[in-house]
Order: structure tokens, then sequence, then C-alpha cells
């Protein structure tokens, strides 16, 4: 009787599936972004949101979580029910962090990667105390006097790409960490930081100052942006890819058809002429990525990144 009853129950379960999808979304969503309002991922989350509100008629907010380096908004997500109504939008960050800190609140590999707005390459910035122009003379003044990396926090995106491309061109800095992107280029435009490896999008309005120099776009091709900055790739430096990201998940168990749903209205949003004018301003681009394959590049860089900390000795203290 007892196995009956199971198969009945689960038998429902499956048959509802496609229901629930069909009738997605029939209430308010949730877009959880785990940083302040003032970080990079906030206005991207806001133009989703309102896009998102005008296509499907239903109320789409946008829920600053920040705190413990991202990891309080991830994890409210992560426990949230798996529905769809629940969503997190966060930055690259997301795979970076697993490198660092082993007793996260929750499994990154378990949450569901939907789809991925936006991305754009690090670009590698130097302050003006720094003598070097090119990146080979970078890693030779390395080498004469102590050179120190600012990053906006021990195991984010920006600490990476910075020992990313230190390793890669055997420069010899020391990282110093700062509670976010913001205090690390004052103190790289205030001369007590000489290298910041940052997104355009942070770095470009300083660049086109005169406040900081630009050496390295960290990538296969140069930057429209930044078109007299040579990549990585350009220079023959090989391993130094990497960009930054922001990319939205849903909790682990949430239904492939609301997640399809999702990835489609969600590349949609940015792939319209109105989508890609508003990327356009933030110097990044949209990338039209399946869930399936928003997967492979987590779980790529997940495990690229733990090497990479395991190497340079990169832990949390």
């Amino acid at each position: 009787m007892k196995l009956l009853i199971s198969s009945v129950l689960t038998a429902l379960a499956v048959a509802m599936t496609p229901v629930m999808a069909q009738d997605y979304p029939s209430k308010q969503i949730t877009i959880v972004v785990p940083y302040s309002p003032s970080g990079s991922s906030d206005p991207v989350a806001r133009f989703l949101a309102t896009e998102l509100q005008n296509r499907w008629g239903q109320n789409v907010i946008v829920d600053n979580r920040p705190g413990a380096g991202s990891t309080i908004g991830t994890a409210y997500v992560a426990e949230a029910p798996a529905d769809g109504y629940t969503i997190l939008l966060t930055t690259s960050a997301y795979t970076t962090a697993p490198a660092v800190y082993e007793d996260l609140p929750y499994d990154p590999l378990a949450m569901v990667p939907v789809a991925m707005p936006s991305e754009s390459p690090f670009v590698i910035t130097v302050g003006s105390q720094v003598k070097a122009t090119t990146v080979e003379e970078l890693a030779e003044e390395s080498k004469t006097r102590d050179l120190f990396l600012a990053t906006a926090g021990l195991g984010s995106s920006t600490h990476f790409a910075g020992e990313l491309f230190t390793a890669a061109t055997g420069a010899n800095v020391e990282p110093v960490h700062y509670k976010g992107g913001t205090e690390a280029m004052v103190d790289l435009i205030g001369g007590r930081a000489d290298i910041y490896a940052g997104s355009i999008t942070a770095v470009l309005g300083n660049v086109k100052a005169g406040q900081i120099r630009a050496l390295a776009v960290m990538g296969a091709e140069r930057a429209a942006a930044l078109p007299d900055v040579p990549s990585t790739e350009e220079l023959g430096i090989k391993g130094a890819s990497s960009g930054f990201w922001l990319g939205v998940f849903a909790p682990a168990g949430t239904p492939d058809d609301i997640v399809q749903k999702l990835n489609k209205e969600i590349v949609d949003v940015f792939a319209s002429d109105g989508g890609q004018e508003f990327l356009t301003k933030l110097d990044s681009k949209a990338v039209a990525m399946t869930p399936a394959e928003f997967k492979e590049l987590v779980d790529t860089e997940v495990a690229q990144w733990k090497k990479l900390a395991e190497e340079r000795g990169i832990k949390a203290e």
C-alpha cells in the first residue's frame, strides 16, 4: 500500500512539473544580489528586473543582501524554495570563493547555473608610481623593488585574475586585500598599491583620466574601449585569459522547464537592441549561453581556481 501511494505521488509530481513551468511566473520574482547597491552587478540586476517585469507582467524586485564576500546572499538563495521565484545574480567571484573557503554555507556546484547576462575581460592596470609601460617591463621592475597587487578581497575574482597574470608573467608581487574594488582603486591612484586587475567597467574612467595606466587586456583580443592596449595572447603570454562575468543562478532542484524559460528570457533581454545598448555603456557584452554551457564554464572555473590556489598558496587565514 505504501509503495502504491509513493508511486502515485511520484507520478503526480512528474505530471505537475510541466504545468508549473507553463504557468510560471504567476507571482513576484526576487533577484537577490549578494552585494551592496553600489556594486557593479546592481545596475544589471535592476535593468533585468525591469525588463522581465515588462515582459511577464509580474513584479520583479532586486533584493541586495551583501556581506561575507557575497556568501550571505548566495546562501539565502541556495536555501530558498526551488521554484524559480528567488534567483541569484552574482559575479564571477562565485567560482573563485570555493578555492579559498572550504566551509561555504552552500555547495557552489549544486546550485543551478541559469544564464550569463554579460562578461568583459579583466585589464591589468598600474599606478603612476610604476615606471613600467609594458608587461615585460613590469616583470623586470618587480625584480628590483617590492610591488603590491591590490585586490577587491581575498578570494575575489580580481585577486585570482591578478594571481593568474603574475603567475603567467613571472612578476614578483605581494597581494594586498581590500574590502572592495573601490578601496583598491583609491590606493592604486594614491600610490599605496601598484597593480590592479579590474574589469573594464571598473578601470576605464580612471584610465581615461590619466590616473592609472592599462598595460594589457587579459584575453585573446583587444577591447573596443581600449583599442591601444594589447591583449595578453597578442603579447604571447599563455594562460592569462580571465574575464569578469555576471551570472544568474537558481536553487538546486529548480525544474528544468523553469530554468530553460528563465534562460530564454534573460538571453533575449540582453540580446535586444536595448540590452546591447545598456551593456555597451558598461563596456560589457551579452553572452548567449545555455544553462548546460554555463554549468560547464562554472565547473571548469571552480576546478581551475582551486588548482591555482594550491599552486600559489592562496588560502583563508
